[in-house]
């Protein structure tokens, strides 16, 4: 579904990397359940899409941050923590 949003607008994934992994998305520490993305496979990286506004003068910023330290709202729960580096155990 499509989500408007906001200069100042804070969109915040979170990634469980369980048995039953799934990805969780808020906006302004909102969850939005019904954009979740469960049971994935596979490798999983951040990455954001800008579009083109039709007005030169709109500029579109985006800040990924992936320090908590530096998170303004934290993880749904103890089962999101930080992202774990995939490793080949082959």
């Amino acid at each position: 579904r499509k989500i408007e949003i906001q200069n100042g607008d804070v969109v915040g994934v979170a990634v469980q990397q369980s048995d039953l992994p799934m990805v969780q998305f808020f906006l302004n520490g909102e969850a939005l359940y019904d954009c979740a993305i469960n049971r994935f496979r596979g490798a999983v990286y951040p990455s954001i899409c800008v579009p083109e506004i039709g007005n030169k003068e709109t500029k579109i910023t985006a800040n990924l941050i992936l320090i908590e330290s530096q998170f303004k709202q934290m993880s749904p729960g103890p089962r999101f923590g930080p992202v774990i580096v995939a490793r080949n155990i082959v």
